[in-house]
């Protein structure tokens, strides 16, 4: 990963600030059933738990957290110090599917990092779209613990041609 500072991380928009552990366990108590459902099958955790850990193992403590127009708690994103990507949400990415998805993707694209991964629960609709709309590219299908995953991959940064 390039170095990077929290406030790299970090974009300018109103329905997406830096988070807290306290707006993390919020998001962990309201997760979507899917969402909490992959996280405790394939990490064997109490869903809240699980969101407090990956908030923690963010890179550089910049774990973002996105919400709606009237505060109430969408998500939470990060990035680890070895370019995972993660993102966990509540009911409430569905209120306003359209506003969620261009504030995930605004972020996406502020990201320093070379590239990010990670895998999905393929019974996770919601997400695979989401991470179709926002390019990844599928690589891998298999399973763990009973759970069909599929990982995935993004560039972030374009390469600049040779002068």
């Amino acid at each position: 990963m390039v170095d990077t500072t929290p406030d790299d991380m970090y974009v300018d928009s109103k329905f997406i600030k830096p988070c807290t552990p306290q707006l993390a366990l919020e998001v962990g108590e309201n997760l979507r059933r899917d969402d909490a459902r992959e996280i405790e099958q394939t990490m064997g955790l109490y869903a809240p738990v699980a969101v407090l850990q990956s908030y923690y193992h963010a890179a550089y403590g910049s774990t973002v957290y996105f919400h709606d127009a009237h505060g109430k708690a969408a998500g939470v994103a990060g990035v680890t110090k070895d370019n995972l990507i993660w993102m966990l949400c509540t009911d409430v990415i569905e209120t306003k599917p359209h506003t969620f998805v261009r504030e995930a993707k605004r972020w996406l694209d502020s990201l320093p990092n070379p590239y990010v991964y990670n895998h999905a629960d393929m019974r996770n609709e919601v997400h695979i779209k989401l991470l179709k709309f926002l390019g990844f590219k599928f690589i891998q299908y298999y399973v763990y613990n009973g759970v069909p995953l599929i990982s995935f991959i993004k560039p972030c940064v374009e390469s600049q041609p040779p002068l």
